[in-house]
């Protein structure tokens, strides 16, 4: 099953998920398992923005969990676990696009990847009302979803990051250890590469 489609458990808190990580680092798997189960979606969440793909973000997640295992005696407790496994992610996804280069094309993004879940970028105003505001929702959905697969490497992270993961601007300077003016920075070029494109396109 794929690890998207499992049920999600429910949260952990800051001293369990402390308690799980000093059993897991003593070689306690079933530990590490409830680890994966309270983290795996946001974790595979994470690599299908920035791979597109269902598939290869199910990999990416398994890689990570285990490369995770692998490097839990080079965690540090005082950085969040989720912030640690999110940069392993990260990582992993650099690593897929590298090897496959993969190229996400429009006709992709804009269909089902597998006959029920949608692109999550195709409905950025598919809530206007009308099948015509819906359809021009769906197009510029896919356009913006092209766009931000074409970004350089670090703006297209930094970006999926900030408004597809919600995170703040210190926690994606954590991640990739600089400050948080280069996120600022690398996230504004982002945002302004996006939106001049499509004033270009729709005026």
């Amino acid at each position: 099953m794929p690890m998207h489609d499992r049920e999600c458990p429910e949260p952990a808190s800051a001293a369990e998920t402390a308690r799980l990580v000093r059993a897991a680092r003593t070689g306690d798997q079933e530990s590490f398992g409830r680890l994966v189960e309270i983290h795996q979606r946001a974790v595979t969440r994470l690599a299908y923005r920035f791979l597109g793909d269902p598939d290869e973000a199910d990999g990416a997640a398994q890689d990570t969990f285990v490369k995770a295992w692998a490097r839990l005696g080079y965690f540090r407790e005082e950085c969040p676990f989720g912030a640690w496994l999110s940069r392993i992610a990260v990582n992993q996804c650099r690593d897929r696009l590298k090897r496959k280069r993969l190229i996400v094309t429009e006709s992709r993004l804009g269909t089902r990847t597998d006959g029920q879940r949608p692109n999550p970028l195709e409905t950025v105003v598919d809530s206007a009302p009308g099948p015509e505001a819906r359809a021009a929702g769906r197009e510029i959905g896919r356009k913006i979803a092209e766009l931000v697969h074409a970004l350089p490497g670090m703006q297209r992270e930094v970006f999926a990051l900030r408004y597809y993961e919600d995170r703040s601007l210190a926690e994606i300077a954590a991640l990739f250890r600089v400050n948080v003016g280069t996120v600022k920075t690398h996230l504004f070029r982002a945002t302004q590469r996006i939106r001049s494109s499509l004033e270009v396109l729709y005026g």
